[in-house]
């Protein structure tokens, strides 16, 4: 039997343990940064090739992260660095792109990543809360804490000076200066205090029913839900730092809402690779077009097109006249795969862009449904405006459709119809609004089929705003007229 030093370690499990604990996990992140290359310089899609770093690489270090010390800043933040660099090349965004986009879910519109240091954090507290919760191993943890609050207390601690421990409470009984040597409860304490202060997560330990607990967005967590929510946290916390930002944010606060605005993320399903390069710089205002240089300040942000004052991403998409004719296709492919979707009975007339008969005035709604026997009316209008900065431009855009028709619904009300007057709303880099689904209850459209048909849209939107862009900046038609 070989006699250790306290400053020499056994391995368990992989993990050098001893007197004083050793760093862990070296072979692992040089075995993950080669997997990593390999992965970045094979063929596979963008979109796999994320997926496979989910799947095959971030979990290798979950076990070290748990139960062993690995160094932040020797190991996990270079391998942060990397990911961060490869995953910006997989979404085509540019080194002043915010990095927040890779963190966020799948269905927010990210890649899905987390930062292996701030999962190392994430890892200390789901072991914390699994051995407090075990049946065999929690009363003897719970001594454990309390042993080593006394140490730093010099005294027998409260059941809340307990929680103000892990909180890394500083001030009253914390103040004085205790060189403890480090230890799981000490790894918990620190933690916790950068989830807080340096991540924003909204993570709290408690004493509630007898025990120590673990809030997490102010619910309690179990030793099965921890890892879930605390992650889960973490990308909440990813997506409030993106969308504080005025330029780069300001299209997610409308497509991060919407699974269905994201749905290509995963498997790249119903997109072009071109569009997959352009929707990622699109949704983060980082395209080469004069009024989204931040570089200088005194320079040319005219339209190179029509002239207008700034030739942003919405002018370009949406406003820029030179584009009217692409832009009316964009929208007649949302209608066409709305009228598309729709069963009519053989009493009920369709009126496609055109003035409804007995109405006065030259409007004529996008879709109109008139069932003269079961006296039945359905209007709806359909709508692209641009994803800025929240919901009241969807709702600003739907109040408008309904001012303008509302002359019609009037007159058919008036004359005793079920009449139903909608606003149809899809953002031209795939913003979906939260009221269609009123619209496509009313047309009677299947729910298993509107899924589909709302992937559909979004692809749609984004590959004739892709075709706008293009013939914007280079001049080239994209597109059969």
């Amino acid at each position: 039997m070989v006699t250790l030093d306290s400053n020499d370690h056994y391995e368990h499990l992989g993990v050098p343990t001893g007197y004083y604990q050793g760093s862990s996990a070296e072979k692992t992140i040089n075995k993950m940064h080669q997997c990593l290359d390999k992965i970045h310089n094979s063929l596979l899609a963008p979109w796999q090739k994320a997926d496979a770093v989910k799947t095959f690489i971030l979990p290798c270090i979950g076990f070290h992260l748990k139960n062993g010390y690995v160094e932040k800043k020797k190991h996990l933040i270079p391998f942060d660095k990397k990911l961060k660099k490869y995953g910006k090349m997989w979404l085509n965004l540019p080194s002043q792109a915010s990095p927040e986009v890779l963190y966020l879910p799948n269905e927010m519109g990210g890649l899905g990543f987390i930062q292996t240091k701030t999962l190392a954090d994430v890892m200390q507290l789901v072991h914390a809360v699994q051995l407090l919760e075990s049946t065999d191993l929690g009363p003897m943890t719970a001594q454990l804490l309390r042993t080593a609050v006394q140490k730093k207390i010099k005294r027998a601690p409260t059941d809340s000076e307990v929680a103000d421990y892990l909180n890394q409470k500083l001030d009253g009984a914390f103040e004085t200066y205790y060189a403890d040597t480090r230890n799981m409860w000490t790894r918990v304490r620190q933690a916790t205090g950068r989830l807080v202060k340096t991540d924003k997560l909204d993570v709290k330990w408690t004493w509630a029913n007898d025990k120590i607990q673990l809030l997490v967005l102010g619910c309690g967590v179990t030793k099965k839900t921890c890892e879930k929510m605390l992650k889960g946290a973490v990308h909440q916390a990813q997506l409030v730092h993106l969308t504080a930002k005025k330029s780069q944010g300001k299209v997610y606060n409308i497509t991060a809402r919407q699974p269905c605005s994201n749905h290509f993320m995963r498997d790249g399903r119903f997109l072009r690779f071109a569009d997959w390069r352009f929707v990622h710089r699109a949704r983060l205002d980082v395209v080469p077009l004069n009024g989204c240089k931040r570089a200088r300040d005194h320079h040319d942000k005219t339209c190179r097109r029509c002239g207008a004052t700034i030739e942003s991403v919405a002018h370009v998409l949406n406003h820029c006249p030179v584009h009217n004719h692409a832009i009316t296709l964009r929208h007649n492919a949302i209608v066409d795969r709305l009228i598309n979707a729709i069963k009519l009975p053989d009493t009920t007339t369709k009126y496609v862009n055109v003035k409804i008969p007995g109405t006065d005035g030259q409007l004529r709604p996008d879709l109109a449904l008139i069932d003269h026997v079961k006296k039945r009316v359905t209007i709806v209008d359909v709508t692209m405006s641009f994803e800025n900065y929240d919901l009241s431009v969807f709702e600003s855009a739907r109040d408008g459709k309904l001012r303008k028709y509302a002359d019609i619904f009037n007159k058919f009300n008036a004359d005793g119809y079920d009449t139903f007057l909608g606003a149809f709303i899809v953002g031209p880099l795939g913003g979906w609004d939260q009221g269609n689904e009123v619209v496509l209850r009313r047309l009677a459209i299947s729910v298993k089929y509107a899924g589909l048909m709302k992937k559909l849209m979004v692809a749609d939107a984004v590959r004739w705003s892709k075709d706008i862009y293009i013939e914007h900046v280079c001049g080239q038609r994209q597109y059969q007229a």
